[in-house]
């Protein structure tokens, strides 16, 4: 997991710093830290990663191993993001083993939550032309209306909550002629009682948008 253990501020945007932690790796092998972007592209972030006894990702300081400011130091990742955008590393190790752990991370949100239930928009290519919609705290296998527009284009469809009462669908808030915009999504319960259930994400379409978390 990615424990956020700071934020700051520069001049055009905000940094946040998380430790990662690890559960159910050994600890005698040697890691490579690798981060996967929102465009698919892998890069490597640091090798001879090692773990301490908790789990938290260090650099030991000793002979094969990464190292830092002094025995044992923790690896802090300093992050921006836009909003809306997922952060994704992994941690494979160095031995014949090659075990792997993944972990994903938004910094900042674009979620909105009433009387339990929440929806949140997440960014899925580098522009926006794929975004990932999850929803929580629905009754299990409920049924729910969807209704999506884009610049007055509009789109209903009935489904149901999963057995957890989770939600999740795929948007593509494409509008021809249109190289930028809003998309507003949401998710209510069919039923009378449940009616005020209602949850709203805007979904950007341009990159400057979609990038921009400016606070």
């Amino acid at each position: 997991m990615l424990k956020e253990v700071g934020r700051s501020r520069t001049t055009d945007r905000t940094l946040v710093k998380y430790e990662l932690y690890a559960t159910g790796l050994p600890k005698n092998p040697t890691y490579t830290l690798l981060e996967i972007k929102i465009s698919g592209q892998i890069a490597q972030v640091m090798n001879e990663v090692t773990l301490d006894a908790g789990g938290k990702a260090i650099c030991a300081g000793r002979p094969g191993t990464c190292r830092g400011n002094g025995p044992d130091d923790p690896i802090d990742l300093i992050i921006f993001a836009g909003k809306g955008e997922p952060k994704r590393f992994a941690l494979i190790s160095d031995d014949a083993a090659h075990l792997k752990a993944f972990v994903s991370v938004t910094p900042f949100p674009n979620a909105t939550a009433d009387k339990g239930c929440r929806l949140e928009s997440v960014i899925g290519t580098p522009k926006g032309e794929t975004t990932f919609i999850h929803g929580s705290g629905f009754e299990p296998n409920e049924d729910l209306t969807k209704n999506a527009e884009s610049y007055g284009e509009k789109n209903s469809v009935v489904s149901k909550a999963d057995a957890d009462g989770s939600y999740f669908a795929v948007a593509l808030p494409n509008v021809l002629g249109k190289a930028s915009g809003v998309t507003t999504w949401s998710v209510k319960a069919r039923t009378a009682t449940r009616y005020s259930r209602f949850h709203g994400v805007h979904t950007s379409l341009s990159r400057a948008q979609a990038f921009d978390n400016r606070r």
